[in-house]
C-alpha cells in the first residue's frame, strides 16, 4: 500500500515539473501578444492555473460533505504559498523585488487576507459571506486588468517591447499553438495535481491524522506544489514578477473566491483562531518585507526564516510539540 502510494506521489510531481516548465514559457508570449504585464499574467491566469488543485479539493470535499478539509486546505495552502514556496525560491533562486506593482498588490492581498480572517471569525450569516467574497474577488480581478492596461503605457513599455520584438523575432508557430500549449499545460498542471494529492491523501491516511490536519498541512503542502515548482523555475531564470505574481494571486484566489464557493454549497466548519492569526501574522511580514527590499534582491535569509516559520506551523498543526 505504501509503495505504490510513493509511486503515484512520483508520477503526479513529474507530470507538474513538464507541465510547468512549459506553462512557463508560454507566459512571456502571451504577455507579447497581448502587451500585457508578466505579473498581470502571473496574478490571474498562472495564479488560477496553478490553483486548479485546491480548487479540486475543495469540490471533492464539499461533494464528500467535508467542509472542513476544504477550508483547511485554502489556510494551509496560502501560509505554504507565502513561507514554503516564496522561502525556497529566494534561496535558490533568488528574487528581485520590482517598485510599483508588487507591493500595490501586495496591499491587495493584506487586505483580502485581513476580510477573510474578520469574516470566518464573525458570526454574519453564510449568505451575506459569499456575497462579500464573490463581490471582492471581481473588484479584484478588475482592478488587475486596468492595471495591466495601465502598465503598458508606463511601468511595462519597455519590458513589453522587447518581448514583443522577441515574440516576432523567433515566432515559429501560429497564435494557436501557444492558447492550445497553455490550455494542455494547464490540464497537466491540474492532472498532476490531482495525483499527487489523491496520494498524500493516501499516505496521510495511513498515519491516522484527521483531514482538517491534512488540509492545513499535507494536503496544502501537494496542492502548492505547481506554484512551488513554477516560483523555482522563475527565480532560477529572473522571472521576479512570475514569482511574486504567481504567489499572490494564488493567495488571492485562495482567500477570496474559493471561501466564496465553499461557502455557497456547504459550511465553512471549524477554524481555530490560531490558524486564521498565523494567516495574517505571515502575511503581514510578506507584505512589509515586499516593501522594505523593493527594487532590491530579497536576502537568503529572509527565506530561510520564511521557512523556519511554516516548519514550526506544520510541527504545531501535527501535534508534535
Amino acid at each position: 500500500m505504501l509503495l505504490p502510494t510513493l509511486f503515484s506521489f512520483a508520477i503526479g510531481l513529474s507530470i507538474m515539473l513538464v507541465s510547468s516548465q512549459a506553462f512557463l514559457k508560454v507566459i512571456q508570449e502571451l504577455a507579447a501578444k497581448w502587451r500585457f504585464s508578466p505579473l498581470f499574467i502571473s496574478l490571474v491566469i498562472v495564479a488560477l492555473g496553478t490553483n486548479l488543485p485546491e480548487l479540486t479539493v475543495t469540490g471533492v470535499s464539499l461533494y464528500q460533505h467535508d467542509a472542513d478539509l476544504a477550508m483547511a486546505n485554502l489556510i494551509g495552502s496560502s501560509i505554504a504559498n507565502i513561507t514554503l514556496i516564496f522561502g525556497v525560491a529566494t534561496l535558490f533562486g533568488g528574487v528581485k523585488l520590482g517598485n510599483n506593482k508588487s507591493q500595490k498588490n501586495a496591499v491587495l492581498l493584506l487586505a483580502i487576507t485581513v476580510l477573510f480572517v474578520i469574516l470566518l471569525l464573525s458570526s454574519i450569516s453564510l449568505q451575506n459571506k459569499v456575497i462579500i467574497f464573490f463581490f471582492t474577488i471581481s473588484i479584484s480581478l478588475l482592478y488587475q486588468y486596468f492595471s495591466a492596461k495601465q502598465g503598458r503605457l508606463h511601468e511595462d513599455k519597455r519590458l513589453l517591447d522587447a518581448l514583443q520584438n522577441l515574440y516576432k523575432k523567433n515566432r515559429k508557430h501560429p497564435r494557436l499553438f501557444y492558447i492550445i500549449t497553455l490550455l494542455t499545460t494547464t490540464a497537466g498542471l491540474t492532472v498532476g495535481g490531482m495525483v499527487t494529492v489523491n496520494a498524500v491523501n493516501g499516505l496521510a491516511h495511513i498515519l491516522g491524522y484527521a483531514t482538517s490536519v491534512l488540509g492545513l498541512t499535507l494536503t496544502a503542502i501537494s496542492t502548492s506544489l505547481p506554484e512551488l515548482i513554477l516560483s523555482v523555475i522563475a527565480s532560477h531564470k529572473h522571472e521576479n514578477k512570475v514569482v511574486i505574481g504567481t504567489l499572490v494571486g494564488s493567495n488571492v484566489f485562495n482567500l477570496a473566491l474559493f471561501p466564496g464557493i465553499i461557502l455557497l454549497f456547504g459550511d465553512q466548519g471549524p477554524i481555530s483562531a490560531w490558524e486564521l492569526y498565523s494567516l495574517l501574522i505571515i502575511t503581514i511580514f510578506f507584505c512589509l518585507m515586499l516593501f522594505m527590499y523593493k527594487g532590491k534582491q530579497v536576502p537568503k535569509k529572509i527565506g530561510v526564516a520564511l521557512i523556519a516559520f511554516f516548519i514550526v506551523f506544520v510541527v504545531k498543526t501535527l501535534g508534535l510539540f
